[in-house]
């Protein structure tokens, strides 16, 4: 598993509920060995990035990982944003695994759906961590 997670040729759009997760289960080691491989939207590192924290110095250290939404983007969040039980960070991370063909880890079970209902190819954050 060790060599099969460093060589990742593509990177996976994350909303907030499954870095904290990652954070809280002391999984960030394999993160930090992961960085390469993750994005996240502004709006999510703005929900996740509280000073002090493991997942604030991760976005610190790694800048590149965080992007901002594009015009397309946002409309696309826009869009998302405005239905019934999904939050912020979820619609930002929909739009951006939508908009860059990438997948996208989630545990939410409405943003999971909504993004599914895309055709977005969703995980959780375990089969990241288990390399899938």
């Amino acid at each position: 598993m060790r060599g099969r997670a460093s060589r990742s040729l593509f990177q996976y759009v994350f909303d907030s509920s499954s870095l904290i997760s990652i954070e809280r289960l002391r999984h960030m080691r394999l993160l930090r060995k992961r960085h390469n491989e993750v994005m996240v939207s502004k709006k999510v590192a703005g929900e996740v990035g509280q000073s002090g924290t493991g997942l604030a110095n991760f976005l610190n250290r790694h800048p590149s990982i965080v992007v901002a939404l594009t015009p397309a983007e946002e409309d696309g969040y826009l869009e998302i944003r405005g239905q019934p039980g999904i939050h912020d960070g979820e619609a930002a991370a929909i739009a951006l695994a939508l908009n860059r063909a990438l997948p996208l880890v989630i545990d939410d079970a409405k943003g999971r759906r909504k993004a599914e209902n895309h055709g977005i190819r969703c995980l959780s954050w375990r089969e990241f961590v288990e390399g899938a």
